[in-house]
């Protein structure tokens, strides 16, 4: 099975757990960028997954529309290639892993998964916790995949 998590937001990421190579990237900064990277992999996704989270309430409205317009670009980018799409509610996936809503907590789980994974992006000092997230999401996918088969 080869997954697509993503972490949809503004400091999201995209990970993609195939069986011969894991890669993650922190979330490009524009619509045109987020469409090159998924078209280097689209042919080879089975399913994309992509974390379903709400505005924030003192989220600005500009902030939250921008977000729901990114959101959905990634379920037409989907459709348009033919590739099944899932949505997963944050608390959920965070729960069947044993997470909380703390951010540290998501990279520490993910590099106990992923040693080899660096989740440092290019021209970054600090883990990027967008980029965990997005693994984990794609791992959360494989792992209820496999029990149910």
């Amino acid at each position: 099975m080869k997954i697509i998590g993503i972490d949809p937001g503004q400091k999201g990421g995209i990970a993609i757990l195939h069986p011969e190579y894991t890669s993650v990237y922190k979330m490009p900064d524009s619509p045109q960028g987020i469409i090159d990277l998924l078209n280097d992999y689209s042919l080879e996704i089975t399913i994309m997954v992509v974390e379903l989270a709400q505005p924030m309430p003192k989220q600005g409205v500009v902030s939250a529309f921008t977000y729901g317009r990114h959101f959905g670009g990634f379920e037409w980018y989907a459709y348009m290639k033919g590739i099944r799409y899932e949505e997963v509610r944050p608390n959920k996936w965070k729960k069947d892993m044993g997470l909380n809503s703390d951010k540290l907590n998501s990279i520490k789980l993910c590099e106990r998964l992923f040693p080899t994974i660096n989740l440092i992006p290019e021209g970054c000092r600090k883990k990027h916790d967008g980029m965990a997230e997005a693994l984990l999401i794609a791992e959360w996918k494989r792992a209820n995949h496999e029990r149910y088969k």
